[in-house]
């Protein structure tokens, strides 16, 4: 029950590390690059992915440290945003197709942040997905991965984090399944805890101070991550207003509990930055 790559996915090299990434829909079509949380995989996306193809050239990737991408001794926004970059490159951004949106989840929110103001030729438009602001800083994580005697077991102690949630049971079996990876003497998710709480306010704030494009912030109604507190602080860091959005029967993991909604306010969102 080896949880194998999904198909399609493809690697780009940064410094020395493996980034798997895949994309949907057209290249001709104006590309929207996914990015995922924390401890989490590009697989978090997989039913709202589709609904954005159908009319533009989605790209997601695995950040280093999650999913199918490799480890890397340690972790920072700066080679997060590098990774980003390389994998809009190779979907051709800035070469056969114009610079993309970057639409990230919760610290995804925030690798696009750091995207956009290492790399603006790229990014012409951000959209936050309920990404906490200002963030806990909390130490990092010292305890290695846990395993678990079988594959079943880890699925059986699945939880998300926070653990509040309305998405369909299927989907969190299947975006756990693709967490999965065997691994000797058990079995292990493929997130790297070392890859947790890496991010600063303080880091966060200077990047979010060399954004020049449009940012737009989405959220769920029942989140207790992100919201409206978190929204206010994102405007008041960069300095000029932000459009927001609520999505209806949302806790923090919007495009689990939402994705139809999630996709539908996505769409609102890009449509609302091209008019600013």
């Amino acid at each position: 029950m080896t949880s194998a790559p999904e198909a399609g996915t493809e690697l780009v090299e940064v410094d020395g590390v493996g980034i798997a990434w895949r994309h949907l829909g057209s290249p001709e079509a104006g590309t929207v690059l996914l990015v995922h949380g924390g401890a989490a995989h590009s697989g978090w996306w997989a039913e709202v992915a589709p609904v954005l193809a159908r009319d533009h050239h989605v790209v997601l990737a695995d950040l280093s440290g999650h999913g199918d991408s490799d480890h890397r001794p340690a972790y920072r926004a700066g080679l997060w945003a590098e990774e980003m970059a390389a994998v809009l490159r190779a979907a051709g951004v800035g070469t056969t197709t114009g610079p993309a949106t970057v639409v990230g989840h919760s610290m995804g929110g925030l690798v696009a942040v750091a995207t956009a103001a290492r790399f603006p030729e790229l990014v012409e438009g951000l959209v936050l997905v309920d990404t906490r602001l200002p963030l806990r800083e909390l130490p990092p994580p010292t305890a290695p991965a846990r395993l678990y005697v079988s594959a079943q077991q880890a699925l059986d102690r699945f939880r998300l984090l926070p653990d509040r949630t309305n998405a369909d049971s299927s989907l969190l079996q299947e975006i756990a399944r693709m967490g999965l990876i065997e691994a000797d003497p058990g079995w292990r998710w493929k997130f790297d805890p070392a890859a947790r709480r890496r991010l600063s306010n303080v880091e966060v704030r200077e990047d979010l101070a060399g954004v020049r494009c449009p940012v737009g912030y989405l959220y769920g109604a029942e989140s207790d991550m992100g919201g409206p507190d978190s929204a206010a602080c994102l405007q008041e860091w960069l300095g000029r207003p932000v459009p927001a959005e609520v999505v209806p029967d949302a806790f923090h993991h919007v495009p689990l509990d939402q994705p139809a909604r999630c996709a539908e306010a996505i769409e609102h969102m890009l449509a609302e930055l091209v008019r600013r």
